[in-house]
């Protein structure tokens, strides 16, 4: 693979500064890679593997990163942040492209709200792993757990949060810390990593795993000639994120698309092949 470019820029939006980056040849299809609270280093090594005949854009979402808020204390809304890829998306390539949007764990919530909100700027859209409460059988018991540990949050700090959150999801303890007792933080935490950690549980967590989806909305955008493929990895199990993507296409009347790896499978350090994956994502998005 030769070496990627990335051009950086940022874009004032309602509420925010957005950290943006932008690599591939001008005039080819746009792909968006959407995370949250995950951002533009975390999707870095796929779109190197996408750049070479896409124009792949990448962002830190607001509040994250290179993001920062005007107000520290807005909550993550879906709608929000699907109207700020709507903005990258016109800054970059102009207010009448269409572009594939590659979503992930959050940032399939926002590529969900995109898809409802933008339409007219959607191809095709593949919403990896959305972990909604509203599509599962125990959906009041989910919320009911997410409740307690924002209010964890507040009472005992992020740490004791955290392992609350990994077990809700269905992932491992932070290292150093189980779910049952006082987890610890790990090695030399950064105070971005803290900072991070504590938005996505204290202003994020509700109200993007508690996004109302308009099943309406996304059956009018396919009618109109977008298309929406909820993914899941093989390896996910039954965790959370796995269970919304797989309930979402059950009330949209279809499957999930199965993928290999779990819920990061593109991100080296995490034991993620960016290669492996980018061909998958390449045939959802053919």
């Amino acid at each position: 693979m030769t070496s990627t470019t990335w051009t950086p820029g940022t874009l004032d939006v309602p509420g925010a500064r957005l950290h943006h980056e932008v690599a591939g040849p001008d005039g080819a299809p746009v792909v968006v890679l959407v995370g949250h609270p995950a951002g533009a280093d975390d999707f870095r090594d796929l779109g190197e593997h996408l750049a070479n005949d896409h124009r792949v854009l990448l962002h830190d979402p607001r509040g994250f990163g290179a993001s920062p808020l005007d107000d520290p204390d807005d909550d993550a809304d879906p709608r929000r942040l699907a109207d700020d890829v709507a903005a990258l998306l016109e800054a970059v390539a102009g207010p009448d492209a269409r572009a594939d949007v590659f979503g992930s764990s959050g940032g399939a919530v926002t590529g969900l709200a995109f898809a409802a909100r933008h339409p007219q700027r959607l191809r095709v859209l593949v919403a990896h792993e959305p972990p909604l409460f509203g599509v599962l059988p125990d959906a009041a018991e989910r919320r009911a757990d997410a409740e307690r540990i924002v209010a964890t949050l507040h009472e005992q700090g992020v740490w004791p949060a955290m392992g609350a959150f990994m077990a809700l999801a269905g992932f491992e303890a932070p290292e150093g810390g189980d779910t049952s007792h006082d987890p610890q933080p790990p090695a030399d935490p950064t105070g971005q990593h803290v900072a991070a950690m504590t938005r996505m549980i204290g202003k994020g967590l509700l109200p993007v795993c508690g996004y109302d989806v308009d099943l309406d909305a996304l059956r009018a955008a396919e009618a109109s000639g977008a298309r929406v493929v909820l993914a899941a990895g093989r390896e996910s199990g039954r965790q959370l994120a796995r269970r919304g993507a797989e309930g979402l296409a059950a009330r949209l009347d279809r499957e999930a698309a199965m993928v290999t790896g779990g819920h990061v499978d593109w991100v080296p350090w995490m034991g993620g092949d960016p290669e492996r994956f980018a061909r998958q994502l390449r045939a959802l998005l053919a």
